[in-house]
């Protein structure tokens, strides 16, 4: 679509599908993970960056259904926290490139 093109239809808030619970943001991690290229890996490692001590398995919690023993709620705090700690390293990686650039 470019700038001159009119939507066909003007944007509105779409209808609340579910009833939303900031202390169980589980749903919504998955589907952020879901449509990026974001790898638990790189949150583990980025939350350790910045000095959260997460695990794989507490990672791992996050991805489980509620019905399942190992799942833990994740909270909407938890959620920013972790995407914060990936930016926040995405940052420092593209500051060090800036400062070193390859031959």
């Amino acid at each position: 679509m470019s700038e001159d093109d009119t939507p066909v239809r003007e944007y509105t808030r779409p209808p609340m599908l579910r009833g939303v619970d900031p202390q169980r943001m589980n749903w919504l991690w998955q589907l952020i993970l879901q449509a990026t290229d974001l790898k638990p890996e790189e949150v583990l490692a980025a939350l350790n960056a910045t000095g959260v001590g997460a695990t794989d398995k507490r990672l791992a919690s996050w991805a489980v259904g509620d019905r399942d023993e190992s799942y833990f709620p994740l909270s909407i705090a938890e959620l920013e926290r972790n995407l914060r700690a990936v930016v926040a390293v995405k940052q420092k990686r593209a500051e060090a490139a800036e400062d070193n650039p390859a031959p």
